[in-house]
């Protein structure tokens, strides 16, 4: 019996000029792995028995469907689903970044960095008065501050400005890129056959957006990456490899 369940791993990655794989990126665990396949086709109906028998179909299309589900919050898997690009936030200094003006105590002011630290305010005077740490409220991590008051120990000039240092981060803005056309592929176990090992290859898959990030949730965060598998026309249609992938058995 050769029945299947299969385990493994997923990787996904961009396409050279030539259509091969660059550097395939490891997802993180993936529950669920789907690939489908239609076709569409045209038939043709006889007109002479009196029965209009189909006599006749025509394949006029072929598609793949592709479709998988990631847990893990990596910053490559963001950029695949927002169709988002990558910033590498280092580390360094700020100094004068100004404040609203003028600010509503209470209310959120967000810093030009994130994962901040050694937070100074100081108000915009010719002699710049320091706003006693009680006044004011850091989110130091997300890199946000609220001033709490802005009275005592004052008359104080606004703008407020404030002087930081911040740490490595990184963030992936959202709807930067083009559609990815991206390699996949599945390194995989037959659990179902003495751990047979398997490799399935799509090579060129139109990811879509994903439908929904559930952000606050009770569960663990799980995202959908889902698309169509595109003929690969760098390839021969009758060779080894086919337009649209192939599954290896080990």
């Amino acid at each position: 019996m050769a029945y299947f369940s299969g385990q493994g791993r997923v990787y996904i990655g961009a396409r050279d000029e030539t259509g091969n794989p660059q550097g395939l990126v490891y997802v993180g665990n993936v529950p669920e792995l789907k690939v489908s396949l239609s076709v569409e086709t045209l038939e043709h109906q006889e007109s002479t028995s009196g029965q209009r028998l189909t006599d006749l179909q025509l394949i006029k299309t072929k598609k793949g469907e592709f479709a998988c589900t990631l847990e893990e919050l990596l910053a490559s898997n963001l950029a695949l689903a927002l169709y988002g690009s990558i910033t590498d936030q280092g580390s360094g200094s700020v100094t004068g970044e100004a404040l609203p003006n003028p600010v509503t105590v209470g209310s959120l002011y967000l810093l030009a960095k994130h994962n901040v630290s050694d937070v100074v305010v100081t108000d915009s005077a010719a002699t710049p008065v320091v706003l006693p740490a009680s006044q004011y409220r850091v989110n130091a991590k997300h890199g946000s501050l609220a001033i709490l008051d802005k009275t005592t120990g004052g008359p104080f000039v606004e703008p407020f400005v404030v002087d930081y240092t911040f740490a490595a981060a990184q963030s992936t803005a959202m709807f930067t890129q083009p559609l990815p056309e991206r390699w996949v592929r599945f390194e995989g176990l037959n659990t179902a056959d003495g751990n047979r090992e398997v490799v399935i290859d799509l090579y060129r898959v139109a990811i879509n957006p994903a439908k929904e990030l559930s952000v606050i949730t009770d569960e663990l965060l799980k995202f959908e990456l889902s698309g169509q598998v595109l003929a690969d026309t760098l390839k021969p249609a009758a060779g080894e490899l086919g337009q649209f992938g192939r599954i290896v058995l080990l």
